[in-house]
């Protein structure tokens, strides 16, 4: 019998924390994925990465398959003292269309490497066929591939109608999916307030129908610390963003490219 994701817990309560208190910086910090996912991204960003992640208290770190083995030792040590910071990889990224047994091999080889939450990338290609059993499919394996860690799919919505992001997102959240995200980041744009809405329909019929609660990750353009509280408000449990540190400094970011 499936149950609601415990992570899920403590990403509610920081929600409706910084609802109540939109000024709570400790309770945004806990929301966020500081995420560095730039092909040319080296050991010394990924050093940065991690020491402004323990800093500031945020959530995770979500970074590439590659760089677990130099981040893994690190982080091990900062929560055996105490630290609740998360070690998230991607996968299949950024594109999505490989193979279902290739991303089962990554969540496999990513999970002997410390990982402790995941982030793939559904095949777009299978929604616009409408082959939804395909897509719930795929989550049930990488679910169970991942034994028990964080699963969050990303829908990569710039590619979507409005009602495919919603049948994707059910097929998804069928197949046992813990987090609807928006985007990888490297789409032709971020969390738009119509996806939001949309997950957020979802989020509550699944609850509905099956007691289970599922979390909302709203990533890509969010660059200013109001982008964030709009996302939160619109439904978000966690945020996706390379901007974290400037978001809980209530700055705005540049505009990059990417997350």
């Amino acid at each position: 019998m499936q149950t609601t994701h415990p992570s899920l817990e403590k990403d509610f309560s920081a929600q409706q924390q910084l609802l109540s208190n939109p000024s709570d910086r400790v309770a945004l910090a806990a929301l966020i994925d500081h995420t560095l996912l730039k092909m040319d991204a080296q050991e010394s960003h990924l050093s940065l990465l991690l020491e402004e992640a323990y800093q500031n208290r945020f959530r995770a770190i979500c970074v590439s398959g590659s760089a677990l083995e130099f981040l893994q030792p690190k982080i091990s040590a900062l929560q055996a003292q105490g630290s609740g910071l998360q070690l998230c990889t991607v996968i299949g990224f950024p594109h999505g269309n490989n193979c279902t047994a290739g991303k089962v091999s990554e969540v496999a080889a990513a999970l002997e490497q410390g990982a402790g939450e995941f982030d793939y990338v559904q095949n777009v290609s299978w929604v616009k066929d409408g082959h939804w059993g395909r897509l719930t499919g795929e989550a049930e394996k990488i679910v169970r591939a991942a034994q028990g860690k964080l699963v969050k799919v990303i829908l990569e919505t710039s590619l979507l109608s409005e009602e495919e992001i919603f049948h994707s997102a059910q097929a998804a959240a069928q197949g046992g999916v813990h987090v609807l995200k928006t985007s990888t980041g490297f789409g032709a744009r971020g969390a738009s307030q119509a996806d939001m809405e949309i997950l957020s329909h979802v989020q509550a019929e699944h609850e509905k129908k099956h007691g289970l609660r599922l979390g909302i990750k709203a990533s890509g353009g969010i660059r200013s610390l109001t982008d964030a509280l709009t996302m939160i408000q619109l439904g978000a449990t966690r945020l996706g963003t390379s901007a974290g540190v400037i978001l809980v400094n209530g700055l705005n970011a540049p505009h990059t490219g990417s997350y």
